[in-house]
C-alpha cells in the first residue's frame, strides 16, 4: 500500500458492496496492467479477513515463477476442458474461499477481446456470487509492468482507480444458469459487461 500511495494515485470505490457477497466470492476483474493482482489485494478492505486471493497463472509462469503458488496462483491446465481447468478454484470456492478471475484471460492491451468461458462455468458450478471489479488507469500499455518512466512515477502522474461493483448470480446473466458452452460464451460476455459498467 505505501508502494502504491507513493508512486500512483490511488482510489478505491464500492468496497461496502463487499458485504452483500459474504466471505465467499468470486471477483471478476478486467485485465489492464501486470499490477492489477496488487490493485486488486489492496482493493480488500479489512485485508486479513479477505485474503488470500486465489488466481490461474499461465502453466508456463506457474513452473517458472516458483514464489507464484505461494501467493495464491492456480495452475491455468490450458487445453484442458473446462472442468478439469477449472476443478481447483471451484474446490477453493466450496472451501469458503475467494477467487479472482479476468474473462479477457490476458493483458487487454486496447484491443477488444472476446471473454473466455471459465469464469461462467466457475460460478455456474460453484453458485457463489460474482462481484465486478473495474480497474482504470493511464498506465503505458507499452510498459505496464512498470507503469511509465521512472520520473513519471516519482511525480504521481499515474493513476489507479478500482470500481467494485454489485454482486450478481451467474442466471443473471442469461436469465438461467447457463450448461453448455454457448451459454458460458453469453454468460461470460454479459459479465464483462458488468465489469465494464460497473459504478
Amino acid at each position: 500500500m505505501l508502494f502504491y500511495r507513493i508512486l500512483f494515485d490511488f482510489k478505491v470505490s464500492g468496497t461496502d458492496k463487499l458485504k452483500k457477497a459474504g466471505d465467499s466470492f468470486i471477483l471478476a476483474v478486467n485485465h489492464i496492467s501486470y499490477l492489477d493482482p496488487m490493485a486488486v489485494s489492496l482493493s480488500m478492505p479489512f485485508r486479513l479477513k479477505y485474503l488470500p486471493l486465489f488466481y490461474m497463472a499461465y502453466d508456463y509462469l506457474y513452473d517458472i515463477l516458483f514464489f507464484y503458488r505461494f501467493v495464491g496462483a492456480v495452475r491455468s491446465n490450458e487445453g484442458k476442458d473446462l472442468d478439469f481447468s477449472c476443478r481447483q478454484l471451484i474446490d477453493i470456492l466450496a472451501n469458503g474461499g475467494r477467487v479472482v478471475i479476468y474473462p479477457e484471460g490476458s493483458i487487454n492491451r486496447g484491443v477488444k477481446m472476446r471473454p473466455r468461458r471459465g469464469i461462467s462455468y466457475v460460478a455456474a458450478k460453484s453458485n457463489k456470487l460474482i462481484v465486478p471489479l473495474k480497474i482504470g488507469s493511464n498506465l503505458d500499455g507499452s510498459i505496464n509492468n512498470i507503469g511509465g518512466k521512472v520520473i513519471d512515477l516519482l511525480t504521481r502522474k499515474h493513476w489507479i482507480k478500482v470500481v467494485i461493483g454489485e454482486p450478481f448470480k451467474i442466471e443473471d446473466t442469461i436469465g438461467k444458469i447457463p450448461e453448455n458452452l454457448k451459454e458460458f460464451r453469453l454468460a461470460s460476455e454479459d459479465i464483462l459487461r458488468r465489469i465494464e459498467t460497473a459504478s
